[in-house]
């Protein structure tokens, strides 16, 4: 995929669907190996935490056929545009409660 332009015209609905859809299964992922963690004092377990919360999230952003670079992408882009980021919110919130 080319370079995301800070344009909404850039950014399909197929696009924001998947990146949305994406980003609310990465914050659940975020949240739950965060309870984990808070729970281990062992440095060395956090880590390990935090290494299988980010191989999940990479998972997930994968399933959506989007690499990291374009999920990335994606949201900085919507941090300047709030239609876009109006889009993904919606997106992921069809996720968040499902």
């Amino acid at each position: 995929m080319a370079p995301l332009q800070n344009s909404q015209a850039t950014v399909t609905q197929d696009l924001v669907t998947k990146v949305g859809w994406a980003a609310g299964r990465v914050a659940r992922i975020q949240q739950d190996y965060a309870t984990q963690a808070e729970a281990e004092t062992a440095t060395d377990a956090r880590e390990a935490l935090a290494s299988k919360a980010r191989a999940e999230a990479e998972r997930v952003i994968g399933e959506q056929g989007i690499s990291v670079g374009d999920y990335n992408a994606v949201l900085t882009a919507a941090e300047t545009d709030e239609d876009l980021e109006q889009r993904l919110l919606d997106a992921a919130r069809e996720v968040l409660q499902g």
